[in-house]
């Protein structure tokens, strides 16, 4: 009867860390629910006006990205 209470207990610490990790998980979920809510109301106040990218400038001597030019034969 001792082991048969050892298993049980057993399942019941490993159900406890696969649900501590869920909370986790859904811990994490609900914070950027909430920043992305706020973000939102944010941007349905009527004063408000994007602000634009800030790009960085390209390196020295870099090329755009981008497909090659396809080179032309006389054929």
């Amino acid at each position: 009867m001792a082991t048969m209470d050892i298993a049980r207990l057993q399942e019941i610490v490993d159900n406890a860390a696969t649900n501590e990790q869920l909370l986790n998980q859904i811990r994490k979920n609900v914070t950027k629910v909430n920043s992305l809510l706020e973000e939102l109301n944010e941007m349905l106040q009527p004063g408000y006006t994007p602000t634009p990218k800030e790009r960085k400038p390209r390196a020295e001597g870099a090329r755009k990205p981008g497909r090659p030019r396809k080179t032309e034969t006389a054929e």
